[in-house]
């Protein structure tokens, strides 16, 4: 039998809030710096959280480490999805003529600014950072305006038709936010070529 057996289920961990504070600093301060050794602070961190848990010694490091490496492939896997990547998080996503500055809250189509309410910022965003990917409308609605939303389909339409008007060239037969009726929305590249992460 193995010594972490014994923690099956696994003990309730409480952290005080200047714990969790201490344990994410790191990932907040220096989100540029090396992976390696932002996971190997945590890695340490988790040990000292664990041991003032009351784990032994042994049973605090496989857990600091399993803990660490679930985290090490979700981070992984999250950026290997459709849409997203590293550089989109500081950077300027480009797809057909259409340049969204996420840093900045800009968007050009060609050379020309277009102004957009945060709000529709947000969801051209958020499309534009899952092209080609089926958005449904909960999905929209919950990650735009939050978890509360989801049937509020009236606020989806009106921004949706909003954002058409300033970046499609023609409203009525758009090429970027193409609808799937009944489902949700897909924002589509009109060239068909994989969009630039500048």
């Amino acid at each position: 039998m193995n010594e972490l057996d014994k923690f099956y289920p696994p003990p309730r961990l409480t952290a005080t809030p200047r714990q969790v504070e201490r344990v994410t600093q790191p990932f907040c301060e220096s989100a540029n710096a090396a992976s390696a050794d932002l996971f190997q602070h945590m890695t340490s961190q988790l040990l000292v959280l664990f041991r003032a848990q009351g784990c032994a010694l042994p049973v605090a490091e496989e857990l600091a480490q399993k803990v660490t490496g679930e985290l090490t492939a979700r981070v992984r896997e999250a950026l290997r999805r459709p849409g997203l990547g590293a550089s989109w998080i500081s950077g300027v996503i480009q797809v057909g003529d259409l340049k969204l500055d996420l840093e900045r809250h800009m968007l050009w189509r060609g050379d020309d600014e277009i102004h957009l309410s945060p709000k529709e910022f947000d969801l051209l965003a958020f499309m534009m950072k899952n092209v080609d990917v089926l958005l449904t409308h909960v999905k929209l609605l919950r990650s735009v305006w939050g978890l509360e939303y989801g049937g509020e389909l009236e606020y989806l339409r009106t921004y949706v038709c909003a954002l058409r008007k300033k970046i499609e060239k023609n409203p009525a037969n758009p090429e970027y936010i193409v609808s799937e009726p009944w489902i949700g929305y897909r924002f589509r590249n009109p060239a068909g070529v994989a969009r630039r992460l500048i």
